[in-house]
């Protein structure tokens, strides 16, 4: 297979796109299945709601295997298009210029999709983003460690231990059930102008949730490894680089394996040995062993999708993706459309009533129906809506839409 490289002007690097729109496709089953709400929702409505043992099967299965991880491979092809885009303009202060603007766009963006879907990850990308553009000159095992101190969430970690020993309640989990409530039934059945305040008041909410549970420099780290994937020239030898990769799965597999006797033992003998440990103490030790659960079946997600990239058999399947990858914040932001329209109060107020195991195939089906349409309007079109209007603002000039 020939890739195609970064130093073509016009061409694109297949396999990036594609793994991005295989990346959406976890994102849309993620946030599908937890119904667009991006939070905590009230006991009365999970005590009520629909949860057969088929929802009960499928839940798990989400939270396992996709909730949490997807959304580390899309930050991570943040951090990689950030080199490429750098290594095409030679790295000059022009370019550094347009991409602060680039973010600061960006930003602009995510707080519009915030309004409506408090879940937004776009405008914590773009304040993030600027960490890029003042460590991309760091040498780059700097950058390689750096990213791994802070993937495996050290500052995090660090943070809710210390909470521990300090006497810190957990202000997420003791979250009053009237508060939730009062969100519940603004998601549901508010005004529009009730829910976009409701959802501006969560912006601080949500970043204290970004330090408390470590996402923050998750992204942050991930990004990190993204560009010094670049730096790696992963998908420029990526024939050369498959080896090493394997041994990255191989790790991870057997770190995957670590996390789960260590789980047992904690939660199990642990805890029973004990009688018990304060909620707390459980919570800061899962979020830990999450931490490193995600980063590792991340990891093998991605070396996977490489491998089965590289058979020409398996990329004819994987391509796919490619349409929706390509359009990736098109396809992004309409899927939070569908989630809007279909649970919250401006359209078909579904939340709460529909189960886990219908969601996880409405999910599926809404994403097949966005590959197809991606591909039908780049024939069309040489970008997606969004990346053209972001394209256009970026540049200040009207850029060609139609092929």
């Amino acid at each position: 297979m020939t890739t195609q490289l970064p130093n073509q002007p016009s061409s694109r690097i297949e396999i990036i796109d594609a793994l991005r729109g295989f990346t959406l496709l976890g994102i849309i089953i993620a946030h599908i299945t937890e119904q667009y709400y991006a939070g905590q929702m009230p006991e009365k409505i999970t005590s009520s709601g629909v949860n057969n043992v088929f929802d009960q099967i499928v839940s798990g299965i989400v939270g396992i295997l996709i909730s949490g991880k997807f959304f580390m491979i899309f930050s991570f092809l943040f951090g990689l298009s950030f080199f490429i885009q750098m290594k095409s303009s030679t790295g000059n202060s022009s370019f550094l210029l347009r991409f602060a603007w680039r973010l600061i766009l960006l930003f602009i963006i995510g707080m519009v999709h915030h309004i409506h879907y408090r879940g937004d990850i776009l405008s914590i990308y773009a304040m993030l983003g600027f960490g890029l553009l003042l460590t991309y000159r760091l040498p780059e095992k700097y950058i390689l460690w750096l990213g791994l101190f802070l993937v495996f969430d050290i500052p995090g970690m660090a943070t809710r231990i210390t909470s521990l020993f300090i006497g810190h309640k957990d202000t997420f989990i003791q979250t009053e059930q009237v508060e939730l409530m009062q969100y519940f039934e603004t998601f549901k059945n508010g005004s529009y102008a009730d829910l976009i305040k409701a959802n501006l008041e969560s912006f601080k909410d949500k970043m204290d949730y970004q330090v408390w549970s470590g996402r923050i420099y998750i992204t942050m780290g991930l990004f990190l490894l993204g560009f010094y994937a670049g730096q790696w020239k992963l998908f420029e030898d990526l024939p050369a680089k498959i080896p090493q990769l394997k041994k990255y799965m191989i790790f991870a597999a057997w770190t995957l394996l670590g996390v789960f006797i260590g789980g047992l033992v904690f939660f199990g003998v642990g805890n029973g040995m004990m009688g018990g440990l304060p909620q707390d103490i459980n919570v800061s030790a899962f979020l830990c062993l999450a931490d490193i659960f995600n980063a590792c079946l991340s990891m093998i997600y991605l070396v996977w999708f490489i491998l089965l990239f590289e058979k020409e058999k398996w990329r004819n399947r994987l391509m796919h993706f490619y349409a929706a990858g390509r359009m990736g914040l098109t396809t992004y932001l309409m899927q939070t459309v569908f989630g809007v329209i279909i649970f919250s109060t401006l359209g078909f107020k579904m939340v709460g009533e529909i189960g886990t195991a219908i969601l996880f195939v409405l999910a599926i089906v809404l994403f097949i129906f966005q590959m197809w349409m991606g591909k039908v309007w780049l024939k069309y079109f040489y970008y997606g809506p969004v990346e053209w209007i972001w394209r256009c603002l970026t540049k200040l000039k009207l850029e060609p839409l139609m092929r």
